[in-house]
């Protein structure tokens, strides 16, 4: 009997989540889609804004799941309490908490390829979106991949190895690490490769830092070391930072191994700290936001229908998602325990949504 039970409300569920999950993510892709039809060039046109937000698609579907979940299972089975299922269910002995973990199984069941997406899928697409972007606005080849962001600058092939994102004071900047040249001279071949630590724009023009120069003679080969040189390059700065990928948005492979290296050179890294940690207690959240829908379900009645339902579910996912949020910017902002603020949000809703559920038995 239990099992039935726990099938069927799981399958309500899982088809509310999914309707919602498909709708929302469309919805998103469209205003996506708007926002950069209104940045067409004659190089950027209608199909490769097209072809850049079915790039982002994946994206968007990971990051508008967590209320997706919330909304669809509210839905899913707030039918069944409009229909007096759930009243039935009562009835025969099964308890609200367990009603509600049965669809948070059911949730979950969906959570898991979500998360696959988001590791797997979502990263790259994105990055390749981000790049194909780049490419069409500069008129230039532009690749990105896991080796970082390889594109044609004149006659120069460019690698910009670590784009890092850090905060100060609530101002985000970029800082391009770890870059590599390759410098040809025409059709004659590699003339020489420039490695810098470090790239920055001053307002007027580009710069390196830390730079080591091989330079290729005919018959010799001229290594030279420079604290700091000028950089030709006709790429500007705001396309080169709109291309690259933001740390809510890399795999939780690619966050630990920028958090490694910037540990190990001393630098910010609360950004990806946040981002890494917001990726490790995702499950956590979508337990804690179905969770939290589930005493509206059990408290509505047949007048409650699936507009008073979508209602609660985005004012509710909305002040979560703001909660949330706050307490990510207090942790970077005063540096507290990163994991700490990210999780307690989701634990708090969730002890807070099973006192209410047990209350109520």
């Amino acid at each position: 009997m239990i099992r039935t039970v726990d099938r069927y409300i799981g399958k309500a569920a899982v088809l509310g989540i999914l309707l919602v999950w498909v709708s929302l993510t469309a919805l998103m892709m469209m205003f996506s889609l708007l926002g950069e039809i209104r940045d067409t060039t004659l190089n950027y046109s209608a199909s490769d804004v097209l072809w850049f937000v079915f790039l982002t698609g994946p994206r968007l579907a990971y990051q508008i799941f967590p209320v997706s979940a919330l909304m669809g299972s509210l839905l899913g089975i707030g039918a069944l309490a409009s229909a007096n299922e759930l009243v039935a269910f009562r009835i025969s002995g099964v308890s609200r908490l367990r009603l509600a973990a049965a669809g948070m199984a059911g949730a979950l069941m969906i959570t898991i390829p979500v998360m696959a997406i988001g590791e797997w899928v979502a990263p790259d697409a994105e990055q390749q979106a981000r790049a194909f972007r780049l490419g069409q606005l500069v008129g230039q080849v532009v690749i990105g991949g896991p080796s970082g962001m390889w594109m044609r600058d004149g006659n120069d092939i460019v690698n910009i190895r670590r784009p890092i994102l850090t905060a100060d004071r609530g101002q985000q900047s970029i800082n391009f690490q770890d870059i590599e040249i390759h410098h040809f001279n025409g059709f004659s071949g590699l003339q020489k490769i420039t490695r810098a630590e470090k790239a920055y724009f001053d307002g007027e023009r580009w710069s390196l830092e830390g730079v080591s120069v091989i330079d290729f003679g005919e018959n010799s080969v001229v290594p030279r070391q420079f604290e700091r040189t000028p950089w030709v390059s006709g790429v500007k700065p705001e396309l080169l930072e709109s291309a690259v990928t933001r740390p809510y948005y890399l795999s939780i492979r690619a966050l630990w191994d920028q958090l490694k290296y910037l540990q190990s050179n001393g630098l910010d890294d609360r950004v990806y700290q946040s981002a890494f940690w917001e990726k490790a207690v995702y499950p956590l959240m979508i337990i804690a936001l179905v969770l939290a829908g589930m005493p509206f379900v059990f408290g509505s009645s047949r007048q409650h229908n699936h507009g008073f339902r979508l209602f609660i579910g985005m004012t509710l996912g909305g002040v979560f998602m703001l909660v949330n949020a706050t307490a990510q910017n207090l942790a970077t902002a005063y540096s507290l325990p990163v994991s700490i603020s990210t999780a307690l949000p989701s634990l708090i809703l969730m002890v807070a949504a099973i006192i209410v559920l047990r209350r109520s038995v």
